[in-house]
């Protein structure tokens, strides 16, 4: 692995951790830090993959302070556009999206909404996918 990739792993697995520092603005500045890395045009999701990051970052759609949540609906976001909604989808981000849908907060509704619909088939193409039984 190159040094500079090697470094970006690290970054993402000190954030990460942070995640759960039991101090909220630790747990702000660095989901604000994950959520601005995602903008970077040379992000990939696969380092925050493979450190388990996906778990940690839907259990910030709990969170009250506002900047935690939305930071965290970016990078959901921010994954599914990236290709990789089975992975949300089997650490059940949708259960997670449910509660924000209606949240106070109307840039909170919006990314969730944004989110929902990346990750879930609109209900033409699953009629259009679905095989047709025959009697």
């Amino acid at each position: 692995m190159s040094e500079e990739l090697e470094s970006q792993r690290e970054l993402t697995e000190d954030l990460l951790a942070r995640l759960v520092d039991p101090r909220q603005g630790v747990r702000e500045t660095a989901a604000e830090a994950l959520a601005v890395s995602t903008e970077d045009e040379d992000w990939r999701p696969d380092d925050l993959i493979l450190c388990d990051g996906i778990g940690k970052i839907i259990g910030l759609l709990g969170e009250r302070n506002p900047h935690i949540v939305r930071s965290a609906l970016a990078i959901i976001v921010a994954i599914a556009s990236a290709g990789h909604e089975e992975e949300l989808l089997s650490h059940g981000v949708i259960d997670g999206l449910e509660p924000v849908r209606d949240h106070k907060d109307p840039a909170i509704r919006e990314l969730a909404r944004e989110a929902l619909w990346l990750l879930t088939p609109d209900v033409e193409d699953q009629v259009i996918q679905a095989p047709l039984e025959e009697d």
